[in-house]
């Protein structure tokens, strides 16, 4: 017996950017960088260049969002 039922399309992954916004889509085709173990996903160019020039000022600006692993605490 064969299943003619059409398979539901996936659902794109979900993320949150270091900002806060939320994301319905790939994180793979967003800006990210490696910040003490942590892949950290950014959504512009522009806050890339402000992380970049200042990571730690660019985290404590967005502290909020930014959840360090547990081992760093």
């Amino acid at each position: 017996m064969s299943d003619d039922t059409p398979s539901s399309p996936a659902q794109p992954s979900s993320f949150v950017a270091l900002c806060g916004r939320i994301f319905h889509a790939d994180p793979e085709f967003f800006l990210q960088v490696e910040y003490r173990g942590q892949i950290i996903y950014l959504c512009t160019e522009a806050c890339l260049g402000a992380f970049l020039s200042d990571p730690a000022r660019f985290i404590f600006v967005h502290r909020k969002t930014f959840q360090p692993r547990s081992d760093e605490e």
